[in-house]
Formats: structure tokens, sequence, C-alpha cells
């Protein structure tokens, strides 16, 4: 009786180990499992953060070089408005006021007239060679300049506009002054443009 006893004891305890020995097996499975699925799902994580901040900022540069864009734009148009009106003060001129003829113009903050566009393929800004801006490192102005290679451009277009219904003919009547820039940088070429409507109108 005893040596059965004695017998099932040693069966049982070794089937004990064993079973101990599998769960332990199994837990250092699942732990390694455990670790790799932690791992990657930090490794997606950092990944995510990296192309979010390196996104962000990209997105800053562009919307720093597009306020500017924006303002050498305004500028522009407010330069063909300051020619004008310089001529209209002078009672021997008559309207357009030096917006003549129609054409591609460069200008300049210092500029009394229009200096007419050059280009070395298509009549379209990406073409101009004389539309470039320097910028003043001193005073931190932009100005028209002769450096090719420079990130803005900026064009003047003088148009005939609006016929106001009939009301007066083409040569008199309204002008459409367009102001474009252009620039490139890594995320391609980009345009801006503004637009006014000028008349005869006093």
């Amino acid at each position: 009786m005893l040596n059965c006893l004695s017998a099932a004891f040693v069966k049982a305890r070794r089937l004990l180990k064993q079973g101990v020995c599998y769960i332990v097996k199994l837990k250092q499975s699942q732990s390694l499992i455990e670790t790799i699925v932690a791992v990657g799902i930090i490794m997606v994580a950092i990944v995510a953060i990296l192309g979010i901040g390196l996104t962000h900022l990209r997105l800053g540069g562009e919307s720093e070089f597009r306020v500017i864009a924006i303002n050498l734009a305004r500028e522009g148009a407010e330069l063909a408005i300051t020619i004008r009106n310089s001529n209209q003060l002078n009672p021997a001129n008559s309207w357009p006021y030096g917006l003549t003829p129609n054409d591609d113009y460069i200008v300049d903050y210092n500029d009394a007239s229009f200096t007419a566009a050059a280009f070395s393929g298509s009549e379209v800004i990406a073409d101009c060679t004389n539309c470039y801006l320097c910028r003043d490192g001193s005073f931190d102005y932009y100005y028209s300049c002769a450096t090719i290679g420079t990130l803005f451009r900026r064009m003047v277009t003088i148009a005939d506009g609006d016929l106001l219904g009939g009301n007066c003919s083409v040569t008199n009547c309204e002008k459409t002054i367009t102001s474009t820039v252009y620039w490139v940088e890594r995320s391609g070429p980009h345009t801006i443009s503004t637009e006014v409507r000028l008349t005869d109108w006093r």
C-alpha cells in the first residue's frame, strides 16, 4: 500500500514539475511577443511624431514665403498706382497717366516709370529674366535686381479693363493692373497675384 502511494506521489510530483515548466515556458513566450508588439507600437508612434514635426517645419517655411510673396504682390500694385497718381498731378498729362502701352513690366520702389519685362522663352513670369527681387540685408526690404537665381520674381501686367456696360471706349475707360510674384521651393513653383482696377474717374 505504501509503495503504491509512494509511486503515485512521485508520478504526481513529476507531472506537477512538467506543468510548472510548461507554464514558465508559456509565460516566457508571451513576454517575448508582448515586448515585440510594444516595440512595434512605439516605433510607429515615433515615426508618426517625426513625420508631423517635419511637415510642420515645411509648412511653416512655406507660410513664411507665402506671406512675403503676398506683400510683394501688393507692393507691386501700389507702386503702379503711385506712378499713375504722380502722372495725374501734371495737368499736361491725360488718361491713362502712364499706364500705357498694355504690356508686362517690372517696377521698383524708387521708379518713376515702368520698365519692360524681358523673357528668355514664353512671356510668363517663370521665363522673365529681369523680374528678380533681391533682399537688402541691412534694411530688410526687396528691390529689383539682375541677380539670377534669387527666390522671388515680380511682374506687373497692364491691360485694358471692363467697358463698364459700353459707357466708354477701350482706350479711356479702365485699366487692370495685375501684380504677380513667382517663387520656387522644395514643394514646387508657386504664384500669387493681386489685381487692381483703375479708371479716369476723379
